[in-house]
């Protein structure tokens, strides 16, 4: 499958300035018989899906535009898009009752669930006697806090609500124990009550399912900074050789949740996406950031593409 990501900023892509799209604007551009017709763009209030049976997606980069494969109207097999979506880290949390009869400790563990193996990790708590479930919450915070932890754990917990504690897993863009940056979809982890031996104080798991399951969401900025590199080699041909050439500019911000837009078309108009085995497809996603203002480049797809496919909206 040939992909190709475009990221997109808050400007508009239906106009040209000296033959390129503004720096972050996204366009659609039409092929005519002797090239592309008038400035190249599609404009609804110009043009009509039968005036040109190819188009591409442009990106103004400012020095440059980055384009994709031409694709006709007819071998177009899928059109969809869907808002962004911010990612949650899962969560667990353990509740507290009843006070401690005697001195004792509490032992936690946590389970990974959706990593390549499965993962453990535990820490103790000492509880002095006589100790409410209100103040219980806070030793256990700075005892998991204080241990050495993996880093598909969020290093901090939170104590809040006076007999709780709710502990994270790590998320894509999250700070690491170590101080790395976790750069994985959201982990999953189930968590345990491995012993208490203080008497009349309860621990209870919030186990399976979780008190929150962890989502990569939709158009994350780290997700769609990570997919934009991968595709750097197809998009500017770039590929990262002994680090020659230095590495192009990314579009992608992480602190932006974006819009996806996603089209799919076959390379020959076949109705089958394979031909002997070999793949035939090419995908193209567009990120645009969520709350876009002039999102011509969707109303341009929508108006090229009706009677094929119904109307996306993000």
């Amino acid at each position: 499958m040939s992909r190709h990501l475009f990221v997109g900023a808050d400007v508009a892509g239906d106009t040209k300035t000296n033959g390129l799209v503004d720096d972050g604007g996204i366009g659609v551009e039409m092929l005519s018989d002797n090239g592309s017709t008038t400035d190249g763009l599609y404009v609804l209030a110009d043009h009509s899906p039968t005036d040109s049976d190819q188009i591409r997606i442009v990106l103004g980069t400012g020095g440059n535009m980055l384009v994709s494969p031409w694709i006709s109207r007819r071998n177009v097999i899928a059109f969809s898009g869907q808002s962004g979506v911010a990612g949650t880290p899962c969560k667990q949390t353990v509740t507290i009752a009843g006070t401690s009869a005697a001195a004792g400790t509490v032992v936690l563990k946590f389970v990974r669930t959706g990593g390549p193996r499965p993962e453990f990790f535990s820490f103790a708590t000492e509880i002095p006697v006589n100790t409410a479930h209100t103040a219980a919450d806070a030793l256990v915070k700075a005892a998991y806090e204080a241990a050495v932890l993996p880093e598909w754990l969020n290093p901090v917990a939170v104590a809040t609500a006076g007999a709780t504690v709710v502990f994270s897993g790590a998320k894509r863009g999250d700070t690491t124990q170590s101080g790395g940056s976790w750069d994985y979809d959201p982990i999953q982890f189930e968590l345990i009550v491995e012993s208490y031996d203080g008497g009349t104080q309860t621990y209870a798991a919030s186990g399976n399912p979780a008190t929150q399951a962890g989502d990569p969401g939709i158009g994350d900025g780290y997700s769609v900074l990570a997919y934009e590199k991968s595709l750097q080699g197809v998009s500017d041909g770039f590929y990262n050789r002994r680090n020659l050439p230095i590495a192009p500019a990314t579009n992608a911000l992480v602190g932006t949740t974006y819009d996806m837009i996603t089209l799919v078309a076959t390379k020959d108009g076949s109705t089958s996406p394979q031909i002997k085995g070999v793949d035939n497809l090419i995908e193209i996603s567009i990120a645009l950031p969520a709350g876009f203002s002039t999102a011509t480049v969707l109303a341009n797809l929508n108006h090229y593409l009706a009677g094929d496919f119904a109307a996306v909206a993000v």
